[in-house]
């Protein structure tokens, strides 16, 4: 029999998560978001006035950066804080105003005041938003208090267009609200909102008098009230059961839920990767960004290779777990993949149109049937769906095709007598499926038509003429057709999926050399110079790994090319102090010609490696990401275990 206090005893999984946080807290600064439905209701006002209290108390406050827009009363409580003066940086010449950072980590008080969380920082800093800004205060220790409007949370930003009609630019990763230790709701009825913004009281940043017009209207302002409401409730609501959990509190939790969200190369996957992760938050459900490389995403436009960046950058930022493989069948690959990880859900965009064959969605209908499908209406506001490329192949191919088929209608010519008229068919289908194999879908259909062609010139009487006089003939050449087709195609997939498989497994196989070797390592140069070898196997590229010694990053590896600059010793100490990527590609210091990650080994980290790709704009995909991210990890595990010995 189970003893009731053991019943209520907290489980070791929840207490173990419990500790963990708070040490990780402990480091880490607090965070405090005071977030509103739209601009007016009292954000700053409210957060300036908390300030008052807690310096009372003897909390030594600052101010880092509050904008005012010069209202009395807002201006008025400023006084009695120490105001850190603002880094002024002159962009086409206007001066514009950010957090000073590097100050205020100087300075290094109890707590900072930053306003506006989604704001984007002007160009050249080495951060690209401001919320980055804060994260690396919060790193310091030192505690913030910030705001933001409802309307620049990332998952919202297709609901806030649908309520508004206006797209919101600068948003915020739901992440980093989540991870908010606290968050005050700054609410205003409508009427009172409206009442202030008739009377000036409220400044709307960048929106010109037809868009105030629109937005602040009053079914916008309640609906967006009710979201901001909705928002606060929720994350308290998670907090409360962290604190069930922890404590062993019984209630009514829901079986583990998994939602996998299919990512394309299209206009609308940002909007399905939001709508998948509401869809996730709201059922407390593990979410899986899922992307199938196929052949055509070799023939994928820039816009499109834009697209797909975006929408897996966005689902990474709202916490999915990324899974790209290889296939030449979308809905067969997801389709087992969800059967093999017990996926519960599957959410993807509503086809645009109803074709003749089968749509992915309807696939999955007849190939998942114990899983439940989202078929998302996804349409946004995209004015130009760019070209697609299609690839004809090379000239050359296609005259092989044509030489393969020419020699082969020489032999049958030669064995006319020998052969009968299908045996002479057969024949000419030979060079037809050797092109599909070895010259592609082009070739191999050009060289069946051409094989036709010459079969009824040479064997079909009247001899030496294109006249067909026999329907059977006729017939015959349609079926010979579709068959060569048909053999075309699944020969030229075939080889497509072989070409995806050998770069897939020579990756792996690589990853797999580099772990094997360096678990033989002993001492910390090999480490060194195996991971610098077995990437250059993997990629070409440029390499440089950085250790720390004392207080002082130095590079204790390199590749001949890698240039060595205090600019990017600078990138590489931030990486190292905020064990986070940085550099080509990302949201921070992307001005850098190289991308940098920390060599994660669990929570600590035992140096920076970084990879200069001297090629085109696409070099950064997420699945060359992903391999980066296993070699700097594998790479810090052997740095982990010779320094432990």
């Amino acid at each position: 029999m189970i003893d009731e206090e053991d019943y209520k005893r907290p489980s070791p999984d929840a207490l173990l998560e419990v500790a963990h946080k708070e040490e990780a807290e402990q480091k880490r600064g607090k965070l405090t978001v005071y977030v509103g439905a739209a601009p007016g209701v009292g954000k700053t006002y409210a957060m300036l006035v908390d300030a008052h209290v807690l310096k009372q108390e003897g909390t030594d406050v600052v101010i880092g950066y509050v904008e005012t827009h010069s209202r009395p009363e807002t201006d008025a409580l400023l006084e009695g804080f120490e105001i850190l003066p603002p880094l002024v940086i002159n962009y086409m010449g206007m001066p514009l105003r950010e957090v000073n950072l590097a100050r205020v980590l100087a300075r290094k008080p109890k707590l900072v005041l930053v306003d506006e969380l989604a704001h984007a920082d002007a160009p050249g800093l080495r951060n690209a938003k401001r919320y980055q800004d804060i994260e690396e205060i919060l790193n310091a220790g030192i505690d913030v208090s910030t705001t933001m409007n409802v309307q620049h949370i990332e998952s919202l930003n297709d609901i806030i267009y649908q309520i508004t009609n206006i797209r919101v630019r600068e948003t915020v990763p739901d992440t980093v609200i989540d991870a908010a230790d606290e968050i005050k709701l700054v609410d205003l009825p409508p009427e009172e909102l409206l009442k202030r913004l008739h009377e000036g009281k409220v400044y709307v940043k960048d929106m010109a008098q037809s868009a105030v017009e629109k937005f602040f209207r009053p079914g916008n302002l309640l609906a967006l009230r009710q979201l901001a409401l909705r928002t606060v409730a929720g994350r308290v609501d998670e907090k409360m059961r962290s604190y069930m959990l922890a404590h062993a509190i019984a209630g009514p939790w829901s079986a583990t839920e998994r939602v996998l969200v299919g990512v394309f190369a299209s206009p609308y996957a940002e909007k399905v990767i939001r709508a998948a992760f509401r869809l996730a938050n709201t059922i407390d459900a593990e979410w899986i960004a899922f992307y199938v490389e196929t052949e055509r995403h070799k023939t994928l436009s820039e816009k499109e290779k834009e697209w797909l960046n975006k929408a897996l950058d966005l689902a990474k930022q709202l916490g999915a777990r990324m899974v790209w493989i290889k296939g030449s069948d979308v809905a067969q690959e997801m389709a087992d993949y969800a059967r093999n990880n017990n996926i519960t859900k599957i959410v993807l965009g509503k086809p645009r149109r109803l074709g003749l064959f089968l749509s992915i969605p309807r696939k999955l209908l007849a190939r998942t049937p114990n899983i439940d499908i989202y078929l998302l209406d996804a349409r946004v506001d995209v004015k130009l769906t760019p070209r697609r490329h299609i690839s004809v192949g090379r000239p050359s191919s296609y005259g092989l095709g044509i030489l393969a088929v020419g020699v082969t209608s020489l032999a049958a010519f030669l064995l006319r007598n020998t052969l009968t008229e299908v045996n002479l068919l057969f024949l000419l289908l030979l060079p037809v499926t050797l092109s599909a194999l070895y010259l592609g879908r082009g070739p191999s259909i050009v060289a069946a038509i051409t094989s036709i062609l010459i079969f009824d010139y040479l064997f079909v009487p009247p001899h030496f003429t294109f006249e067909v006089r026999d329907v059977r003939y006729f017939f015959s050449f349609v079926v010979y057709i579709i068959v060569a087709v048909v053999i075309s195609n699944l020969a030229y997939k075939l080889r497509s999926k072989v070409e995806m498989l050998k770069q897939s497994e020579l990756k792996n196989i690589g990853l797999y050399g580099l772990s094997r070797d360096l678990v033989t390592a002993h001492t910390v140069d090999h480490v060194l110079s195996i991971m610098v070898r077995h990437t250059l196997q993997i990629f070409p590229c440029e390499m440089a790994i950085f250790l720390p010694e004392g207080k002082k990053l130095e590079v204790k590896a390199k590749t001949a090319e890698f240039e060595v600059t205090p600019k990017v010793l600078g990138v590489a100490t931030w990486v190292l102090i905020n064990k986070q990527a940085a550099g080509r590609g990302t949201a921070t210091l992307p001005q850098a010609k190289a991308f940098y990650l920390p060599m994660m080994s669990g929570e600590e980290v035992r140096g920076v490696v970084g990879f200069d790709f001297r090629e085109s704009a696409e070099a950064m995909t997420t699945e060359k990401r992903a391999v980066l991210k296993t070699i700097a990890r594998l790479g810090a595990m052997a740095l982990e275990r010779i320094r432990s010995q």
